[in-house]
């Protein structure tokens, strides 16, 4: 039976090698090398985190979807608004402000009627109980993200200011307020679609429309002496007022003030609401402003302007 031969390590050699293999100190762990799937999900996590910090806190874009802010701001116009601002300073009269819209909607997780409909995450994500794939606000596998839509209106009144309008004429603290933003008329059909024709029309004062059906300016009322309006009953579009403005909030109308549905409509703006200021259209694609059968085109002489 042939004996197992075992070749002995020759130790001068490994002694001549040109490295030395150290040993691992005591108590110390190697960590492996994470997986390439591992390394992606922390990248879009940190790509995430950082874009909701810049949309959040710095910069943030979005489209112009209504024409309340005409001509000043078209349907089609692509804003970047600068959230910083404000962050520093209060708004100031004359200001254009964006804001999320201090209304409760329907259908959404803030609505007494609809909030049990929803399970709270963490905000703005929730899960929707009863709509799947709904496209208002968007769901996918029960799963939607909710936050109040952005808005964008003009300044009128400060805190303290007493704002009225008379015959579509807005006066502050018993001063006639124009700038030469303001524009009145209702493009039938609206934008984005072209207009057939437009409309002019002024409600008597004292007459009954939407606004007077929310009575909620009845607490800020205040009486002018020698003024008809100290007995005005009823506010309207074109007759409102005088009410003052409350502390840490400001009276917001848009720039065409037939089809905006502002202060008049849903009260004061909490400052606390106030989210930024648009800065600049980076593109604009739609029809001019009250321009009879206009097709839509991109607007060339309105792209990285500043509005104002």
């Amino acid at each position: 039976m042939k004996e197992k031969i075992t070749p002995k390590r020759d130790k001068t050699k490994s002694d001549n090698l040109p490295y030395t293999l150290t040993p691992p100190p005591e108590g110390k762990k190697f960590h492996k090398r994470k997986p390439g799937l591992q390394d992606w999900m922390e990248a879009i996590l940190f790509a995430f985190v950082v874009a909701m910090i810049i949309r959040n806190y710095t910069f943030e874009n979005f489209l112009i979807p209504s024409s309340s802010m005409e001509k000043t701001l078209l349907v089609g116009d692509y804003l970047i608004a600068n959230k910083i601002k404000y962050f520093f300073n209060d708004p100031k009269q004359g200001e254009i402000v964006t804001f999320r819209y201090p209304k409760i909607e329907e259908g959404t997780p803030e609505h007494e009627d609809y909030k049990d409909d929803f399970i709270k995450i963490f905000p703005p994500i929730y899960i929707n109980k009863r709509h799947s794939f709904a496209k208002h606000p968007f769901t996918a596998f029960h799963i939607c993200y909710y936050a109040r839509r952005n808005v964008v209106k003009r300044v009128i009144g400060m805190p303290g200011d007493i704002v009225e309008i008379k015959d579509k004429i807005v006066y502050v603290n018993g001063k006639e307020y124009t700038g030469g933003f303001e524009n009145y008329g209702v493009a039938i059909p609206s934008p984005p679609a072209a207009p057939e024709r437009i409309e002019y029309f002024t409600y008597p004062e004292n007459s009954f429309d939407y606004v007077s059906m929310n009575p909620w300016y009845e607490p800020y009322r205040v009486k002018i002496e020698g003024d008809s309006s100290a007995v005005r009953k009823i506010f309207n579009r074109d007759w409102f007022g005088p009410v003052k403005v409350p502390e840490k909030s400001y009276f917001v109308m848009g720039d065409n003030r037939d089809v905006s549905e502002d202060s008049r409509y849903w009260g004061f703006l909490e400052r606390k609401y106030i989210t930024g200021t648009p800065w600049l259209i980076f593109f604009s694609r739609g029809i001019e402003f009250n321009k009879l059968y206009d097709e839509p085109h991109i607007r060339w002489n309105r792209i990285f302007r500043h509005p104002r």
